[in-house]
């Protein structure tokens, strides 16, 4: 009788799997899709634009409708353009996939639903937000309940920006019982990427700025006002953009207005213990020597010069990193380097909060591993997710001489984790390296005949030596009868190609 896995793996390429969120997707109407999917407009910048190849980028519970929309699409445009659907993203989807779209040769990417508003820095994007329902008049009964008299910003999650201007009309139109106006200044914030094209090649910041942008009016004394004047009030669900919008703006107040629900909230309680588990993390990084940085994203503008600055940062403190390019994040990835103590993650502003409580190790933005390293900066509550912004602060301050003095450095620090004073390790600094043996930790026995092993300045190697398992092959091997060391091996280069065909294989 045959073996069970005596087989030539055609049942694994037969077997069929369940599609997961895409089927959980509700059937959608071709006329339905030429509005909520915007199919006549992106038909137009196609043409006007004459690409040839046009990737077609799904969150993954939408892709249930990539094929009716990519159909009507490929429908309106020449014959001799392709449309293709990205499916599976290299990181978050909220974030453009240039990579994927570079794969194949996509001179342009169509993005589909919720996004950080993250610009691309290679290949042109046309966004489409889609469109959910919003009752602006049950929108505006219910803030001039609870926020009358107060100025408003209002702001929204895309697919709600094509609904602003009624919501605006709804909230100016309210009036309280002798006839006044319920609220006093309203102004409302715009999307800067809707409905148009961004390109890279031809577009710069000075004409299109990434997010979202408003313009307050002067008070009453004909002072410039700041968003310290204004309630916030957020048209969307709970989401990473409520969250960034919650910890990066100063404001009197922040409500949220959830059409699904059609239910308003104040969200300020909320942000009170997130930022108090960001600050713990600041800390965790502070204590932290060996450093993992994690890049996120590979779209986003500037974030090569964001890993750069982190790399100075970590260097002048004399701590150890290593870089790390993983795709998207979880839980066990990260597990495979139990060497690194903290990471920091390198990616757009809504991805890089990680609530890493399930991490073995913490996940830190860049901003909070600028805060954990600089000598001078502290703690005010301000928070900062944006590259621009964290890069020309970061920028300004490496730009600066390190006047720190070697003897304070060496002193030990007290932990606010451990409750305990903390001696630093001190990696890639010229008067620790000035010696052999100068740091005891750079040395160890190789093996059983005492052989000397040195590891100058290296992390993992020091770990590696703590470890009751190190490999296979290694000189204090059980199994090795002999009182002989081992000979040594040289690695050789393994298989290269893909799984379908090596190179070595006809």
């Amino acid at each position: 009788m045959a073996s069970s896995i005596d087989n030539d793996g055609s049942a694994v390429i037969q077997r069929q799997i369940d599609s997961g969120p895409a089927q959980t997707c509700e059937p959608l109407a071709v006329s339905d899709a030429l509005v909520i999917y915007e199919v006549e407009q992106t038909a137009a910048v196609i043409t006007e634009g004459n690409y040839r190849r046009i990737a077609l980028q799904f969150p993954d519970h939408l892709l249930g409708h990539s094929t009716v929309v990519s159909a009507e699409l490929q429908s309106r445009i020449d014959s001799d353009a392709k449309v293709f659907i990205l499916a599976d993203t290299s990181y978050g989807s909220c974030c453009v996939d240039e990579v994927a779209a570079d794969h194949y040769s996509a001179d342009l990417v169509v993005h589909y639903g919720r996004t950080c508003l993250s610009l691309s820095s290679r290949i042109p994007v046309y966004y489409v937000f889609g469109r959910e329902p919003v009752d602006p008049d049950h929108c505006a009964e219910l803030v001039s309940e609870k926020m009358a008299g107060r100025n408003l910003l209002v702001l929204s999650d895309v697919p709600y920006a094509y609904a602003m201007p009624d919501v605006m009309q709804a909230l100016e139109q309210q009036r309280g019982n002798d006839g006044a106006r319920v609220f006093g200044q309203v102004v409302s914030s715009e999307i800067t990427v809707a409905d148009r094209l961004y390109d890279p090649k031809t577009t710069t910041n000075s004409t299109i700025v990434p997010g979202r942008s408003w313009q307050l009016p002067p008070n009453a004394s004909g002072e410039a006002s700041s968003i310290a004047d204004y309630s916030i009030l957020y048209l969307g669900a709970e989401s990473l953009t409520l969250t960034n919008i919650i910890l990066t703006m100063r404001s009197q107040g922040v409500f949220s207005y959830d059409p699904a629900t059609r239910t308003l909230r104040e969200e300020s309680h909320k942000v009170n213990r997130h930022l108090a588990r960001r600050y713990k993390m600041v800390q965790h990084a502070r204590d932290a020597d060996v450093i993992g940085i994690v890049v996120g994203t590979l779209a986003a503008t500037r974030y090569l010069r964001v890993i750069e600055a982190l790399k100075a940062m970590i260097r002048r403190a004399h701590k150890k990193f290593y870089v790390f390019v993983v795709g998207k994040l979880n839980v066990a990835k990260l597990a495979n380097f139990a060497e690194i103590e903290t990471y920091v993650l390198v990616a757009c502003p809504e991805n890089s909060l990680v609530d890493s409580k399930d991490f073995i190790s913490p996940v830190v933005t860049p901003f909070e591993m600028q805060l954990a390293l600089s000598k001078s900066r502290q703690w005010t509550g301000d928070y900062v997710t944006d590259f621009h912004a964290f890069l020309d602060d970061a920028e300004r301050e490496l730009a600066e001489p390190d006047n720190s003095d070697d003897d304070d450095n060496d002193e030990p620090h007290f932990s606010l984790i451990t409750g305990t004073l903390k001696q630093n390790r001190r990696f890639n600094h010229p008067r620790s390296q000035s010696a052999v043996g100068a740091d005891s930790a750079q040395l160890a026995t190789m093996n059983k005949h005492t052989e000397i092993a040195q590891y100058m300045g290296s992390a993992g190697a020091e770990y590696l030596l703590t470890r009751s398992f190190r490999g296979l092959g290694h000189d204090d091997d059980p199994d090795n009868k002999s009182n002989e060391p081992l000979p040594a091996v040289l690695a050789v280069e393994g298989r290269s190609g893909i799984a379908r065909g090596y190179a070595n294989e006809k």
